[in-house]
């Protein structure tokens, strides 16, 4: 295997930028403007239409994420591996952005998130596979701190731009194009990557038999891994998704200040968790490598994300809603911290990282697929409204924390 090339500041600060900006180009579309847009095509079926709509386009992005990650392990160029993907899929991010706007039809608006989830999601598995084949073990515990605060900050500074800036549907989209090139595309053309040894890149085919492919399962540590982002990300996606419908419908902000939309209750809940979130993740990405043990860090994020997720389903009041947010984005930020770094330490191989990264990432868009599907049964089904999916969410924070626990390769 190659030697890795020494990393600098430069480089961790442009790929933090690049990753954090990649992000904004998914969050806000996913919490704001497709249930918008749902909602614009039929007001009566919007949580339908959307729901099928995250359904199919997340069975897209996971694919996506493996086929990009397997592509990128497979690349021989004198460019890197990585980086002409990371352009590719900026590209084809953006051109998506377009199919999604013009979708008139519940039909259309589910092709135009298909779109969406393969393009992005080939430039975010060669962007993931870079922390794995750049970032050297002693300076993982620092930039995972960091990339811990990206989706949380995301998430944040998309619901504030949505909420605040330009309100016309084709300017939203225009904005978010912009941000994920000007994030990405300067990083991937500025940054330096070695070329892999000829010993290192197979061919296209090579390894990509499902018993091959699904071989890191084998490993306990990597399953039980996985496990952890599957439920985390089911929690984060039950709670995410129809948090603007609960503001507006289960909450009536609207109601308790008038003149007020539910977008702009939204970007409050999210500046607030933001707050948690950057005040945990400073402090882990100050300690670094001082941190011994990672996996009490996690532990302890989920002991935080059960007990918010439990005060959101049983509180009506607004704000205590806003101080579950602050222990809700303290524990995001708790898990996110050690998050890359965990999933990092469980790769079985090192030829096969970008692949095996996209398995893991698999974890993260099966829930953005199945999370819609329960939670429509859990909306017609139990009669507490959109209160049910926070109890839900609670069930898989806690079962997250008992598989990590359960982990041995990290302490």
């Amino acid at each position: 295997m190659s030697e890795r090339r020494p990393v600098g500041p430069a480089f961790l600060i442009s790929y933090a930028i690049a990753y954090i900006g990649a992000f904004l180009g998914v969050a806000p579309l996913l919490q704001i403007l497709a249930p918008v847009h749902a909602a614009a095509i039929d007001p009566a079926a919007k949580a339908a239409i959307f729901s099928q709509a995250i359904f199919y386009g997340c069975v897209a992005a996971g694919f996506g994420n493996i086929l990009g990650g397997a592509i990128s392990d497979r690349t021989r160029s004198r460019h890197g591996r990585r980086r002409p993907w990371i352009i590719v899929g900026a590209v084809l991010t953006v051109a998506s952005y377009a199919v999604l706007l013009w979708s008139r039809t519940p039909f259309m608006m589910v092709v135009g998130l298909v779109c969406f989830q393969l393009a992005f999601n080939v430039l975010l598995a060669p962007l993931i596979a870079l922390f794995a084949d750049r970032v050297p073990d002693n300076r993982r515990g620092v930039m995972s701190g960091v990339l811990g605060m990206a989706y949380p900050l995301a998430v944040t500074m998309g619901s504030v731009i949505m909420a605040w800036g330009p309100q016309s549907e084709t300017a939203r989209f225009a904005t978010l194009g912009g941000i994920v090139l000007l994030a990405t595309i300067p990083f991937a053309l500025l940054s330096r990557e070695d070329a892999p040894p000829p010993g290192e890149v197979r061919a296209l085919s090579s390894g990509l038999s499902p018993r091959s492919l699904f071989k890191p399962f084998a490993n306990r540590d990597f399953s039980l891994a996985w496990a952890v982002r599957f439920l985390i990300a089911t929690g984060y996606s039950l709670v995410a998704f129809y948090l603007l419908y609960y503001i507006a419908d289960a909450i009536g902000y609207a109601d308790l200040y008038p003149g007020q939309t539910a977008e702009a209750g939204h970007s409050l809940v999210m500046t607030v968790s933001l707050i948690g979130v950057l005040g945990v993740s400073f402090l882990v990405a100050l300690a670094g490598s001082r941190i011994r043990r990672r996996k009490l860090l996690g532990i302890g994020g989920g002991v935080l994300l059960s007990g918010a997720a439990l005060l959101l389903g049983v509180t009506p009041d607004w704000m205590l809603v806003v101080v579950a947010f602050v222990f809700y984005g303290m524990g995001q930020g708790a898990f996110g911290s050690i998050e890359m770094a965990l999933m990092t330490d469980v790769l079985p191989s090192a030829e096969d990282r970008g692949k095996d990264l996209g398995l893991i990432n698999l974890a993260v868009t099966l829930p953005q697929a199945t999370a819609p599907l329960a939670a429509l049964v859990l909306l017609e089904g139990f009669g507490f409204g959109f209160r049910s999916l926070f109890f839900a969410a609670v069930a898989c924070f806690a079962c997250a924390t008992l598989a990590l626990a359960a982990i041995r390769r990290v302490r």
